[in-house]
């Protein structure tokens, strides 16, 4: 697998973190708290609020671009990953080859000057994190764990799995096969007995029809 690194201008990741305050208020308030989302008191503050007025967001928008986007950071935060995200994410990608999930011949990872963790983007194999909100030895995890998401997004809407089940899924991926905590918040006793490492590497789809079942007869 091709790896490439890309750095966001400010514009682009202004645009990222405005489509994740977006996102949140339209999908995920009532699952996360606003600081599971925004690692800054700043968009903390602003960002907990939905519906902002056009004025608002422009004096957001100019506070960001001056105050939070950090370009030499970003170039500094690119070597890492060359040196140690590229080479653990490559490593896990062999072992996730044990499993009939999809596998990218090409990964994009893009750096934003956003505060808001990591995201994935499985239709065009990328991945955006932000690394001024995450520490340098994290960064591996994070990256792995949004790689996850793209490997079995098919499965996951093949099975119509919900968002819990989706991020557990991958945890336990993580945790079970990777042998690394992502540190995800979200648990379920019941669920982990069926995403277990010979689960996994002996029936695969029996899994997710089992967490099918789950979720769907609760």
């Amino acid at each position: 697998m091709l790896i490439n690194t890309n750095i966001l201008n400010s514009e682009e990741s202004w645009q990222h973190q405005f489509s994740i305050y977006e996102n949140y208020h339209q999908k995920y308030s009532h699952i996360y708290k606003p600081e599971n989302f925004f690692y800054h008191p700043y968009l903390l503050e602003k960002f907990s609020q939905s519906n902002l007025s056009k004025s608002e967001l422009q004096n957001i928008e100019a506070y960001f671009k001056n105050n939070i986007y950090d370009k030499k950071y970003l170039e500094q935060t690119k070597k890492l990953i060359a040196m140690d995200v590229v080479p653990f994410i490559l490593s896990k990608s062999e072992i996730l080859k044990q499993l009939p999930i999809k596998h990218p011949e090409i990964l994009t990872i893009n750096l934003s000057g956003a505060m808001s963790g990591g995201f994935y983007d499985a239709y065009h194999n990328q991945i955006t994190i932000s690394p001024k909100c995450l520490t340098n030895n994290f960064l591996p995890f994070i990256t792995t764990h949004e790689f996850v998401h793209i490997c079995v997004q098919d499965d996951i809407q093949k099975y119509q799995l919900p968002h819990i089940a989706k991020e557990r899924l991958v945890s336990r991926i993580c945790s079970e096969l990777l042998n690394f905590d992502d540190h995800n918040s979200i648990k379920d006793e019941q669920l982990d007995k069926i995403i277990t490492k010979d689960n996994l590497l002996s029936d695969y789809a029996k899994v997710l029809s089992s967490m099918q079942q789950y979720f769907f007869n609760k």
